[in-house]
């Protein structure tokens, strides 16, 4: 066995055990050999919620910080404060001549960084109305949620922000009067279903543990009726041999976020891209990738609880959910088309100084870095949902 197709033992991947041992259904795993046998498995989804939600042992819901340099991967919201200037200037135009205070929600705020750079911003441009916002972010990690309260107390933001687990965050937008919501890399955390075209058969890829090795991997389960029906309806076929996944927990999310929202705008960041292109021979094994310690692998066995765990978002789905749900498309492109409509360009500062750290070339490289660097900005996609 390789040190790649190692799991490591943990209180939590006794859990996840246990629970394939009691729970599981019949799965099919294929050895070297080219034997295939049976063994329990419960379905990917299942095993992703426990590793990233558990409260105890989750990744996204326990343990350390988890983004930027002390985590396991950055965000846009890292570089420079330039995501959250053009988001600024974004909401400020949302609002404008609304006559009621501006309400902003941002969905998976983490540690408040992107948030409060945008307070900062707005209240650099538009000063009175900034003092009136109203910012309500939500997170599910408890140790994010505070290193928000502090860093938005610390930029004196303390009466404008609530950092609130998202059943709490849900309360209050229920409330909320054209309110304006903000996703940024959330779409891709939520746990997804993996499926996979073999023998002619559309399969659900489930989590099993082989005792004869030692370790969790892959196993193909039998889908129901219900799934493949939707499947075809949504028209996520695989090519034989082909493995994609299926967001369905980001889609109802959305879905519940639209229906609790009468009128307002949603903006989802997120890299991704549509149906077809996702579905490209040149995928054939789908897109998932594993985050730690800002090494990317494609092992979700390794280190259960202890990596980050996503994929690309399909946003065909995402915007046929929004129209089924009464809402319109009002803009879809890529990062970098959003930053440069949106005057990320006029953020650039002259300076004369030879100082490379100085806040002008600073922000500069910022600007640089989100446009250019390892073509991030065309690998994120932006959409924006509206309803009047």
């Amino acid at each position: 066995m390789t040190e790649r197709d190692e799991t490591q033992m943990t209180e939590l991947t006794g859990l996840l055990i246990r629970r394939i041992r009691e729970d599981g259904r019949t799965g099919y795993v294929t050895d070297a050999d080219g034997k295939r046998r049976s063994l329990p498995a419960i379905p990917f989804r299942d095993y992703m919620a426990v590793c990233l939600y558990d409260e105890k042992h989750g990744y996204y819901a326990a343990g350390p910080n988890r983004v930027g340099r002390e985590g396991d991967f950055y965000t846009s919201a890292d570089i420079g404060g330039i995501m959250s200037a053009v988001l600024a200037r974004f909401a400020s135009g949302t609002f404008a001549g609304s006559g009621r205070p501006p309400v902003v929600f941002e969905w998976g705020a983490g540690t408040g960084r992107l948030g409060i750079r945008l307070l900062e911003e707005w209240r650099n441009i538009e000063p009175d109305r900034a003092a009136s916002v109203r910012y309500v972010m939500a997170d599910s990690h408890a140790g994010h949620r505070e290193a928000a309260r502090r860093g938005a107390a610390e930029a004196g933001f303390a009466a404008s922000v609530e950092a609130l687990a998202p059943d709490e965050a849900e309360a209050r937008l229920a409330e909320a009067e054209g309110p304006l919501i903000l996703a940024n890399e959330l779409l891709d955390a939520f746990p997804f279903r993996r499926i996979k075209r073999e023998g002619g058969m559309l399969w659900e890829i489930g989590a099993a543990y082989d005792e004869r090795e030692g370790r969790l991997r892959d196993a193909l389960m039998p889908l129901d009726q219900a799934s493949l029906n939707r499947l075809e309806a949504e028209g996520l076929m695989p090519l034989e041999g082909q493995e994609a996944e299926w967001g369905t927990d980001a889609l109802a999310w959305l879905e519940r976020m639209l229906g609790i929202v009468r009128a307002g705008r949603i903006v989802l960041i997120d890299y991704g891209d549509v149906q077809e292109e996702l579905l490209a021979p040149h995928r054939m094994k789908g897109t998932m990738r594993c985050y730690r310690r800002h090494v990317v692998h494609d092992n979700p066995y390794r280190y259960p609880g202890d990596q980050d765990i996503t994929a690309h978002v399909n946003f065909t789905a995402v915007m046929r959910t929004a129209e089924q749900c009464g809402w319109r498309t009002a803009w879809y492109g890529t990062q970098m088309r959003f930053l440069l409509e949106g005057g990320v360009l006029e953020l650039l500062r002259e300076h004369a100084g030879t100082d490379p750290f100085s806040p002008e070339a600073r922000r500069n490289r910022a600007v640089r870095q989100l446009l250019l660097s390892d073509g991030m900005s065309e690998l994120f996609k932006v959409v924006v949902l509206e309803r009047p």
